[in-house]
């Protein structure tokens, strides 16, 4: 089986977002044959999951006064400082193709076979974690996310040379400090890089090899150097457009504007609104309400957990609204949700958000 790929180099680093959305439409047209793009950013930049609300996870004063770009992206996960010592791989292929799982979470096992082995090939004894993560002795050395556009899977993840841990923590939202600081030494501790594994830099050149012989040897295939062709590139400058709009950067917020800035504050009578966070195994949930009595006036549901189809997420909302904040009624109506939409949240239950809004409920 072959697979075209996309070599693409050093990338303007909003493209690096951009770009696989451009081919995973493309390929949903029908016109462009299974792919894996490698590239990496130009200039750092910090790079927001689809369900995250900005100004609540990322320090907006910190990135402006130093340059540092923010962009969202189409998959769900966290905020991450994304720069030149990350090679990207993004891979953009249909579901029906035999070697990929139908469920989400099931080829994350498959395709993460890759860059696993890429790691391997290097000298590093790198292992699949599920849900999304790749590690070497319990640290993540690898982080990885997926989508689906129509009938198209799109996953990238990253090969991790080096990491400006304490930069990451700076562009943080954080309480403290003190928080930030606790947040950076946790990293230093559970996030490792190839350099530091090898005790040496690995190149880029270096790990494209590792990473090109990785994804032959894992999956069986052989790859088609190839180059984008006019109907990506097209898709790619309205797509570009976008990804640099005030709009989509803050998208959560000039959807839900009377939720974004206020959380736990009594309005009026037995009006309220209220906030909780919940880490379930998939990511962090956090989730805004406006409270009437017992009933579910408003929501806000925002982390960086992925959800797929991603535009679902607003439906899910619209269904919760005016919804009682009883246990068995929102598992009822939120399984119902699933079953009914086709809904895949990898290491996200239905029972994981009964469980953050009823915390939010006993604020």
């Amino acid at each position: 089986m072959s697979f075209r790929l996309l070599n693409l180099g050093k990338i303007d680093s909003f493209d690096t977002q951009a770009i696989y959305e451009a081919v995973g439409l493309a390929k949903s047209s029908g016109v462009i044959p299974d792919t894996i793009i490698f590239c990496y950013p130009s200039y750092p930049i910090v790079c927001i999951g689809y369900h995250q609300a900005l100004e609540k996870d990322v320090d907006l004063h910190f990135c402006k006064e130093h340059g540092i770009p923010i962009v969202r992206r189409i998959l769900g996960g966290g905020a991450v400082l994304l720069d030149g010592n990350q090679l990207f791989y993004q891979i953009i292929v249909d579901r029906n193709n035999p070697l990929i799982p139908v469920s989400v979470e099931e080829a994350y096992q498959v395709l993460l076979r890759g860059p696993v082995e890429a790691y391997k090939e290097l000298g590093i004894p790198a292992e699949y974690r599920a849900v999304n993560d790749i590690q070497v002795h319990g640290r993540k050395i690898s982080g990885n996310g997926a989508t689906v556009l129509d009938d198209t899977l799109i996953l990238t993840g990253n090969i991790i040379l080096d990491f400006n841990y304490k930069l990451m923590g700076k562009t943080l939202k954080v309480p403290s400090e003190k928080f930030r600081d606790k947040i950076v030494k946790t990293m230093e501790e559970w996030v490792t890089t190839a350099n530091k594994e090898l005790g040496r830099t690995v190149s880029i050149e270096e790990a494209t090899k590792a990473l090109k012989n990785g994804f032959e040897k894992a999956l069986g295939i052989t790859f088609r150097y190839g180059k984008l062709t006019k109907k990506e590139k097209d898709l790619l400058e309205m797509v570009r457009t976008k990804y640099h709009s005030q709009e989509w950067l803050f998208a959560p917020e000039l959807s839900h504007p009377r939720l974004t800035r206020r959380s736990e504050v009594k309005i009026t009578g037995d009006i309220k609104i209220v906030e909780a966070c919940h880490k379930a195994k998939g990511g962090l949930i956090r989730i805004t309400l406006e409270l009437v009595g017992n009933n579910i006036n408003d929501i806000m549901i925002t982390g960086d957990f992925f959800f797929i189809p991603k535009e679902k997420l607003l439906d899910l909302e619209n269904t919760l609204r005016g919804a009682k904040a009883d246990r068995a009624e929102l598992l009822s109506t939120i399984e119902n949700f699933y079953q009914t939409n086709k809904v895949e949240t990898p290491g996200v239950s239905p029972e994981d958000f009964v469980t953050v809004i009823l915390t939010a409920t006993q604020t």
